[in-house]
């Protein structure tokens, strides 16, 4: 007994050393998570959630050995920088992070992390189900499920900040046809239309357009990041016009009042079109759940009268 007590006390120092290191981890985090939704708070951004301050330091740990292995496996193999097996991913990644304006702060490695994460995760729930069903397909079905995970959340995020870019803009371009109209710069006009936007996803883009302007960039190579950060199409036809425009050396006035008509129009036919749509997507929710209880309703008591 005397010979194993040492032991016993060297185990209860390091677990109790483990458990001091988490609680510190965790303390950090939430220290951190709220001192940076004070920060996105006043920025008038959404703050960041606890659950991606867990996430992302190991997923940026497997960002790194994923691309560890795959620089060793590229000189290996002789292949050369420009057809890096990870090359393509992380351009998608940067792209979608871009248009959804990086949201919780993730990068593009960061966020293939997260993928692979999701499918380790996955793989392991699927392994523990498989304990009981005994079918391996399973495990393969839920790590690409966990990997879809990521993917998922990040259309639904580049959906939603499109959205409502598209709802802004038809109100910005009268703003802005007014201003230009009035005598206004376009870079002037610009700069008056974000504040009178604030801090919404379209105002955050226009001011970083001005930004642009004013560090030297010309107004097509401004307008053309612009086109390229948000990658909506009807931003792009608005674009397309105004560089068009500045181009040939045309008034902006009118170009600007016909984009605000067929932005107006183009909403006008989205919304018809969604209301004509609805009657078909409510049709299997109505018989999926809906008809089963009414019959349930109307039918139980009689069948159980008769069963009787």
């Amino acid at each position: 007994m005397e010979a194993t007590s040492p032991q016993i006390v060297l185990l209860a120092l390091c677990a109790g050393a483990s458990v001091a290191c988490a609680a510190y981890a965790l303390v950090r985090t939430l220290l951190g998570a709220r001192a940076e939704a004070r920060q996105y708070r006043s920025m008038g951004r959404p703050a960041s959630s606890l659950l991606f301050k867990l996430l992302r330091p190991p997923a940026r740990v497997l960002s790194f050995v994923l691309g560890q292995l795959s620089a060793r496996v590229e000189m290996a193999t002789d292949r050369p920088a420009e057809k890096s097996f990870l090359l393509a991913p992380r351009i998608w990644a940067e792209k979608q992070l871009r248009a959804a304006s990086y949201p919780e702060g993730v990068s593009a490695d960061e966020f293939l992390g997260l993928v692979l994460l999701g499918g380790l995760f996955g793989a392991l729930l699927g392994a523990l189900f498989n304990i009981r069903l005994n079918f391996n397909a399973i495990i393969l079905a839920f790590a690409l499920g966990g990997m879809y995970m990521p993917l998922l959340w990040l259309r639904g995020r580049v959906r939603r900040r499109r959205d409502e870019v598209r709802r802004g803009l038809p109100y910005a371009l009268d703003l802005l046809t007014l201003s230009v109209e009035a005598g206004l710069d376009f870079t002037q006009a610009l700069s008056r239309i974000v504040k009178k936007l604030g801090p919404g996803p379209l105002g955050v883009e226009l001011g970083q357009t001005v930004r642009d302007i004013q560090l030297g960039r010309t107004r097509a190579q401004a307008l053309r990041d612009l086109s390229r950060r948000v990658d909506a199409s009807e931003l792009n036809s608005v674009v397309s016009a105004l560089i068009q425009a500045d181009e040939l050396g045309s008034s902006l006035g009118p170009i600007l009042r016909i984009q605000a008509d067929q932005m107006r129009t183009r909403r006008s036919q989205t919304a018809e079109k969604l209301a004509m749509e609805a009657p078909v997507k409510i049709l299997l929710p109505l018989i999926l759940f809906i008809f089963p209880t009414i019959f349930i309703m109307i039918f139980g008591p009689i069948v159980l009268k008769l069963m009787t």
